[in-house]
């Protein structure tokens, strides 16, 4: 029996600082359920033996009309912006990946255009992976060690993002590479009063609907959420959902929540979904 190959499964992924040890100090605490269901993720995404962690942050520079892919044979950043420059991550870029989806985005009329950190003004030199990729990669570089590559968002609607997710599927089953998509993303920013972006009731109802969703795999559902309800969550992590989902779309998927917590007024989601056929 070949071995199976394309995307593997997906997980989405907070990425509060305050989760590296150095960073949080004492708040670290409040985030154990956090920190540990991150140590449980790498170890689970480790035993499927990826060739390939394909990631996307809303933290990446973005433009309104194309989404971005990053070109650089290897990716460095540190959270230097956070006080603790001496802690760096660097992989590598699977190059040939990049340049199937690039030519597949480009076959569907899908904008997706290659950059390097200096091809935009927002980065700083030399750091690409910002603190929406390094987070989730300091754990899960816990228990292997992969190439990745590197998307962002793009002001298209979240059709075009799922789209984007199925021709990261397709081209990573086309070259043989066994892959994890990883969506980086925290839930509502708006969960107590003093949250960074204020307090909005409906902030914990949108992150109980996502909870749901991750919970029984059924994210068709991510579709029927209001616009309204996702603009009251003050959320920076729903675009990356669509994403995952067109990467995972088809067959069965067994899907579960590690935890999920908002002490700080922000909703951090650890979630895991392995394809199951």
């Amino acid at each position: 029996m070949a071995e199976e190959v394309g995307i593997l499964g997906g997980c989405i992924v907070p990425h509060p600082p305050l989760l590296i040890p150095a960073i949080g100090g004492r708040d670290r605490e409040k985030v154990r359920s956090t920190y540990t269901a991150m140590d449980t993720l790498g170890k689970e995404i480790g035993g499927l033996n990826p060739d390939v962690l394909v990631l996307i942050s809303p933290h990446t520079p973005m433009y309104r009309d194309a989404f971005t892919i990053k070109i650089s044979a290897v990716m460095q950043g540190s959270f230097a912006s956070f006080g603790c420059p001496q802690v760096r991550i660097a992989k590598q870029n699977d190059l040939e990946l990049v340049d199937t989806m690039v030519k597949a985005a480009g076959d569907e009329g899908l904008p997706l255009e290659r950059v390097t950190a200096d091809s935009s003004r927002w980065s700083s030199p030399g750091e690409e992976l910002d603190h929406g990729l390094l987070v989730p990669l300091y754990f899960l570089d816990q228990h292997f060690e992969t190439p990745i590559v590197s998307l962002s968002f793009s002001g298209l609607d979240y059709r075009s993002h799922f789209q984007l997710g199925r021709i990261s599927a397709r081209a990573c089953a086309g070259l043989g590479r066994r892959a994890v998509f990883v969506a980086s993303g925290d839930l509502s920013h708006r969960l107590i009063h003093g949250a960074p972006a204020g307090y909005n009731p409906r902030g914990e109802e949108f992150d109980q609907r996502i909870v749901d969703i991750a919970t029984s795999g059924d994210f068709d559902s991510i579709y029927r959420i209001e616009e309204d309800l996702v603009e009251a969550a003050g959320e920076c992590g729903f675009r990356s959902i669509h994403t995952m989902w067109g990467a995972l779309k088809n067959g069965g998927l067994k899907s579960s929540v590690l935890s999920y917590e908002g002490p700080f007024g922000v909703g951090y989601l650890v979630s895991l979904q392995i394809k199951i056929d």
